[in-house]
């Protein structure tokens, strides 16, 4: 008898993760909560904000976008959202260069669709960096 959650989280594209795990934490509509085996069943909105899970005493941790947590009776936990990322490892040159790189092509870029492309992959740097000095504190 497994003593672990089955963890899957899916964006609209493809299955993120999927793995038992000992627990998971989320950022729901009515605050943080963390889920463990043979926690009730659930269905709550997401927000935007930290996920993070437990496998074999570590915690590891993602942003996710607004969504929906399902933990059924089986100690199965579906994590459906818009999209999710983990925070790579940055260092102040690759952060400085990705900023140089992003300023270029904004001032280069007509084009709307580019504009915003750019201005998401800038909020998505941000938060990553949020996420690797939390990991580093």
């Amino acid at each position: 008898m497994s003593t672990k959650l089955h963890l899957t989280i899916v964006s609209q594209e493809e299955k993120l993760f999927d793995q038992e795990v000992e627990s998971v934490t989320l950022p729901t509509n009515n605050g943080v909560i963390t889920i463990l085996k043979d926690h009730q069943p659930l269905i709550s909105k997401l927000e935007f904000g930290e996920l993070s899970y437990v496998v074999a005493g570590q915690e590891h941790s993602m942003l996710l976008t607004q969504g929906f947590v399902n933990k059924k009776p089986d100690n199965q936990v579906l994590v459906v959202v818009d999209s999710a990322f983990s925070a790579r490892e940055l260092s102040n040159a690759k952060i400085r260069a990705a900023l140089a790189r992003a300023k270029e092509a904004y001032r280069m870029s007509k084009d709307k669709q580019e504009l915003l492309m750019i201005e998401a992959s800038l909020k998505q740097l941000f938060w990553e960096v949020q996420l690797a000095n939390k990991k580093k504190n």
